[in-house]
């Protein structure tokens, strides 16, 4: 694995990403850290297989905290439409403190889809790329510094609101996002999740799916 970063910062995200990467067979992957120009997007990723090529970027010059919502998983839905979905996106509010939590989020993003991809995990959908995101973000947060070790990455990531995060857990621990950066800071200990409208939900997809493309 060769991982190489053209932003001249972001070394403490950088050296967690590395050590997350580590854990996994990566071969001959190749991650690019870079800062983005995308409009309406404070983060960008993409993984692709033919080339193991993955790229992470974040926007420069951000105001911070910044707040997101994240597809973290579905619920049934009991008022189905003629053609509409089964079921309802579940929505989880995070906030980020600075860049570096943003291009964790992203990498462990897009980590699950190459472990996924290369056979190393199963379950490629979109959410569970989301989770497994908050769970890198969540332990990047208390992660004590370079040539500290990391925990190992899950089987299946844990749903972020169906974790306590906790010291302890924090030591077992092993987008896509809608930026929302004009949205009311959410207070971080407060977990907030949130089941989303029909119409916002399939207007929020959409843009999720532009959003690490």
């Amino acid at each position: 694995m060769e991982l190489r970063n053209f932003t001249g910062r972001l070394e403490r995200g950088e050296s967690f990403v590395r050590a997350k990467a580590a854990l996994a067979d990566t071969g001959s992957l190749d991650i690019h850290i870079k800062f983005t120009r995308a409009r309406g997007r404070d983060v960008n990723g993409y993984y692709r297989w033919n080339d193991q090529r993955m790229v992470l970027a974040v926007k420069q010059r951000l105001r911070y905290p910044r707040t997101a919502a994240y597809g973290v998983g579905t619920t049934p839905r009991n008022d189905r439409r003629l053609g509409g979905l089964p079921y309802r996106l579940v929505w989880h509010e995070e906030r980020f403190e600075s860049p570096d939590d943003l291009l964790v989020f992203v990498a462990g993003h897009e980590f699950w889809h190459f472990l996924c991809h290369s056979g190393q995990r199963k379950r490629d959908h979109e959410t569970k790329a989301n989770c497994n995101g908050f769970a890198w973000l969540r332990e990047f947060r208390e992660w004590p510094g370079p040539e500290r070790p990391v925990a190992e990455i899950p089987l299946i990531p844990p749903r972020p609101d169906h974790v306590t995060t906790t010291s302890a857990d924090a030591q077992t621990l092993p987008l896509l996002a809608i930026q929302q950066s004009a949205a009311p800071p959410v207070a971080p200990s407060v977990a907030s999740t949130r089941i989303a409208s029909a119409s916002r939900a399939v207007l929020d997809a959409a843009r999720q799916l532009l959003l690490f493309r």
